[in-house]
């Protein structure tokens, strides 16, 4: 496996050739003189693209990323394979299903580094990134990073509608520790975990540990949506997408009500109106209760979700499906 010290020495091995000024100077010819002319080394960074295709294809999807600090090509061949991902899926399960908790990786399904609780299977043209039920503000950093880096080349996207939210969330603050502690104030049915680390920039009193480590007081003061930072999108997350697929239990929709709470658009946090194809919202029902899905859906409350995504506008392009 590729760490920290190869990638270093790659990059050292990458020659920058001298410039004419130097080249000319007579601090260069005191040099030859002195020292003698040097023995010229072969730049790493002239390999044809197709080596560098064979090697990343015997990576782990972090160490491809972390590949591209080498040097300028080879981060171009990384971004090469990155707009070849045209399925995104962004979902939040519980990882240790996946792989052993001991386990790093198996071939198909990797850990990130240093976040155990986050998982990533990548093919030629797919992504799938797992953050664990059990996550902290530093998943969620980490989280929407991944969204950022790999959204901007998907075409079909899928989220899970936690994630849907942290990505409206974003799209209007780069304070994630403090929407981290609103989702959990507001009311979430997702559990979560103690961090032993979280990210150096968070302040101690910003730092998230558990919803039942505040008081109320505190939990008071993150029921209102009033981030330190607000920042304005350049554009949507995801470009050139034509389908979004949310998908939600009955109780998770109260994360999708919280929409417009972040004054971000459907069409400045996900996609422009004119590229989306179908905006699909799936929601898991408990059929155990035999109730019907026409019943289910008068009990949904998606008022504030629907004005949010302007589904009076998309029209046949929104659909709501129950599983």
């Amino acid at each position: 496996m590729l760490n920290k010290q190869i990638v270093q020495f790659l990059s050292m091995m990458h020659i920058h050739p001298p410039s004419a000024n130097n080249a000319a100077g007579s601090n260069s010819v005191i040099k030859k003189l002195k020292f003698g002319k040097k023995k010229s080394t072969p730049k790493f960074g002239n390999l044809p693209e197709s080596v560098w295709d064979n090697i990343l294809d015997n990576l782990s999807p972090f160490e491809r990323v972390k590949m591209r600090r080498v040097n300028h090509k080879i981060k171009n061949v990384v971004d090469k394979r990155r707009k070849r991902v045209l399925y995104a899926d962004f979902l939040r399960t519980d990882v240790d299903t996946i792989l052993p908790a001991e386990s790093s990786g198996d071939g198909d399904f990797f850990r990130l580094p240093k976040s155990p609780r986050i998982v990533v299977h990548e093919e030629a043209r797919s992504i799938l990134i797992i953050v664990d039920t059990h996550w902290t503000v530093s998943d969620a950093v980490k989280m929407m990073a991944a969204i950022r880096y790999y959204g901007v080349s998907a075409h079909t996207v899928t989220l899970d509608a936690s994630l849907a939210e942290l990505c409206v969330a974003a799209q209007s603050t780069n304070d994630i520790s403090f929407w981290f502690a609103f989702q959990s104030a507001s009311g979430t049915s997702d559990p979560v975990c103690q961090s032993s680390k979280s990210p150096s920039w968070v302040p101690d009193e910003f730092r998230v540990r558990s919803v039942q480590s505040y008081e109320q007081d505190q939990l008071t003061a993150y029921s209102q949506w009033a981030p330190r930072t607000q920042i304005i999108p350049v554009g949507p997350l995801f470009p050139k997408a034509t389908e979004i697929t949310i998908r939600a239990s009955v109780p998770q929709l109260r994360r999708l009500r919280r929409f417009p709470v972040y004054r971000s658009p459907l069409h400045r946090s996900f996609i422009d109106f004119n590229n989306l194809h179908i905006l699909r919202l799936v929601v898991s029902t408990n059929t155990s209760s035999g109730r019907k899905g026409r019943q289910v859906a008068q009990s949904l409350k998606l008022a504030p979700f629907l004005k949010w995504a302007n589904a009076q506008r998309l029209a046949h392009r929104f659909s709501v499906q129950f599983v």
